[in-house]
């Protein structure tokens, strides 16, 4: 072979290495991936959405609850405001 075969090979290869490394890396990233988690159910979903719905009814009645309790308090402390001392 010549000098300027060999040259031209040693191009062809490393043109033909260069051009396919990011596609095998690619490759090899891919199928070394973890597999995806698997897709919540539909009835999965619903439960969820009930418990939600659930968990929001209960916050509403304790915010009610806590509300009325803090008006009884507040209904307690005006009398001792309004008359809490005598004048001469």
């Amino acid at each position: 072979m010549r000098p300027e075969d060999v040259v031209g090979l040693m191009a062809v290869v490393a043109g033909v290495f260069f051009t396919t490394r990011p596609l095998v890396a690619a490759l090899a990233r891919r199928i070394g991936r973890e597999a995806p988690p698997p897709a919540a159910t539909d009835g999965a979903v619903e439960d969820l959405r009930a418990e939600l719905d659930q968990s929001q009814a209960r916050i509403a009645a304790l915010e009610e609850r806590v509300d009325f309790a803090e008006r009884m308090l507040a209904k307690q402390r005006e009398p001792d405001r309004l008359g809490g001392s005598p004048r001469s």
